[in-house]
């Protein structure tokens, strides 16, 4: 992994001496409530002000929402294609009118994920060459669509080896079982949180949030980076979680359950 000294695995390293962070816990919960924003960029944003509610640039508050800063409006950095960083702003150091609830929790009132979104989802992984064998039958897009996300967790976090034509290096030869599969069900469990899917922790992340059990060995930026890159391959968390709700009208019944590439 990444030995960047402004990396999560250097800061939550360093945690206990001089510096204080977020408890992975509270961010991946603070991660999955920005769907808007790039995972990594959610949680640069947690390190900066942890009761943020939903973040855009001064030029977006004016244009999209008629909202100006407050005269003492704190900057907020995140990463930015193209640019070293960019600065946004909380909704709570801005004024004006009313913030829409879609846009702050735009997946709050929406349906399920459907056959016809894993149809697309599939094809789209098709394209990139990312065929995904194996994945078990179900009567539920719900929990297929969790076996697919935790299937790309593995793949990106490097778990099942290297994809040169993907931009994936395999992960450290000294990583074990049980830190794979925990780093890839963070990655479901953030995804699926920031599509707005209901779908309970599973395996290790399950022990550590509900039952206190003491965290496993992980790289917090393999999860974050894999996050990333499995939302972009489908145009970004928002997009992704449209693109699984989709319900193409038909005339004909839906008589085969989608489990793996349409041939």
């Amino acid at each position: 992994m990444d030995k960047n000294v402004n990396s999560f695995d250097a800061l939550y390293a360093e945690a206990g001496s001089h510096r204080s962070v977020m408890p992975w816990d509270e961010l991946l919960g603070f991660v999955r409530r920005f769907p808007q924003i790039a995972a990594f960029n959610a949680a640069l944003i947690a390190q900066q002000n942890a009761g943020a509610i939903f973040v855009e640039t001064e030029h977006a508050w004016q244009q999209k929402y008629g909202r100006l800063l407050t005269d003492d409006a704190v900057a907020l950095i995140v990463l930015h294609p193209f640019a070293p960083v960019r600065f946004v702003y909380d909704v709570e150091d801005t004024h004006g009118p009313p913030v829409p609830d879609s846009s702050i929790s735009p997946f709050k009132a929406v349906g399920a994920p459907t056959w016809d979104g894993h149809r697309l989802v599939m094809d789209v992984l098709h394209r990139k060459g990312l065929d995904l064998p194996g994945l078990p039958k179900t009567q539920s897009p719900t929990v297929m669509l969790g076996h697919v996300l935790y299937e790309l967790a593995l793949v990106y976090a490097g778990h099942r080896g290297e994809f040169p034509k993907l931009g994936i290096s395999a992960s450290e030869t000294d990583i074990d079982g049980r830190q794979a599969r925990f780093e890839a069900e963070c990655i479901t469990w953030l995804i699926a949180g920031r599509l707005g899917l209901k779908m309970a922790a599973t395996g290790s992340l399950k022990g550590y949030l509900k039952h206190g059990e003491l965290l496993p060995p992980l790289s917090r930026d393999r999860v974050l980076h894999a996050v990333n890159a499995i939302e972009k391959l489908f145009g970004g968390a928002l997009h992704f979680g449209q693109m699984v709700r989709e319900d193409v009208p038909s005339l004909f019944p839906l008589t085969e359950q989608w489990t793996l590439s349409p041939r």
